[in-house]
């Protein structure tokens, strides 16, 4: 108990030092991802989701944003000029904000979408499972049927489908070969 207890006070701790270590080792790596994460952390401040999606959201998004101006930044000197010209372009502020914007996009419209994609699935499932039973009772008769239940009570309660008028239900009946035991 006292183990765990002092794993969780070393954790602020740790991440202090790491970003005081960020900050000296890679000044203008540290300067871009302090401006770049911004909504980033806009969006931990307002997440009170159970586990945090939206900050995961916003976080990955905004880090593939900045990872182009990252690698420019690495690749042509990690220097603070170079940082600076970065910060200073318009179209910096534009990609990474966008991303941001985009996992924001992601986290309030993917439930909905995905509810929606669930819905359907259920839908069509039903669906081919009436199918599945129909064919059963031409095959078997009514004795597949759940107690108490009639073909016609079954026809009722489908929902209506968008079918030719000048099809007719027509009764489902046993194949005259096929004995059944109740």
């Amino acid at each position: 108990m006292a183990a765990a207890k002092s794993s969780r006070g070393r954790k602020p701790l740790t991440i202090a030092v790491s970003i005081l270590v960020l900050i000296f080792a890679a000044l203008p790596t540290a300067m871009l991802l302090a401006m770049g994460l911004a909504l980033t952390l806009v969006a931990r401040i307002v997440d009170t989701t159970p586990g945090r999606y939206l900050t995961i959201c916003v976080a990955w998004m905004n880090i593939g944003g900045l990872s182009p101006f990252l690698i420019n930044l690495w690749f042509s000197g990690h220097d603070m000029a170079t940082a600076i010209k970065i910060v200073t372009d318009v179209y910096y502020w534009f990609i990474v904000y966008s991303a941001a914007g985009m996992g924001w996009l992601l986290f309030l419209g993917l439930p909905g979408a995905v509810a929606m994609l669930r819905a359907l699935n259920s839908k069509r499932r039903i669906y081919v499972l009436r199918e599945k039973q129909k064919e059963l009772i031409l095959e078997w008769g009514e004795c597949v049927l759940p107690a108490g239940e009639s073909p016609k009570n079954q026809e009722a309660s489908e929902p209506e489908s968008n079918d030719d008028a000048s099809e007719e239900n027509v009764a489902v009946q046993a194949p005259a070969n096929i004995t059944t035991r109740a």
